[in-house]
């Protein structure tokens, strides 16, 4: 399963250059993102017209939730970077946790993951 921070579904939505990027790599799979990625996407549509776009979009993607398995998950990936001096935003730790809680392989443009062991991602650049 391939799942899509909010940099990937916002290049997507927004139609940018590295959509075609995004597209070849998650093909003909459905729309999966997580529920911190929809409240970074939201939080960031300042405009009505990206609010009233995202909402008839975000509603169709299957959204995997932080859970108990992801906050533990999380709580030993925020150690591990803390130990390593490689601290990331706290946001991105969520979205890591809940990918690897349900073994998908997240798809994003923040190279700031690449810093998570165990996480299967793709950087796209």
């Amino acid at each position: 399963m391939f799942v899509l921070d909010s940099s990937a579904l916002i290049e997507l939505i927004e139609g940018l250059p590295r959509t075609d990027k995004v597209l070849r790599i998650v093909g003909d799979a459905p729309l999966v993102t997580t529920s911190i990625s929809i409240h970074e996407v939201l939080a960031g549509a300042t405009s009505p017209k990206d609010r009233f776009i995202y909402a008839g979009i975000l509603p169709k993607a299957q959204v995997l939730q932080h859970d108990a398995v992801a906050a533990k998950l999380g709580a030993e990936i925020e150690q591990e970077l803390s130990r390593t001096g490689n601290k990331i935003n706290k946001l991105d730790v969520l979205i890591a946790a809940v990918c690897k809680a349900h073994h998908a392989e997240l798809i994003t443009l923040d190279k700031d993951f690449a810093k998570i062991k165990g996480l299967k991602s793709r950087i796209i650049s």
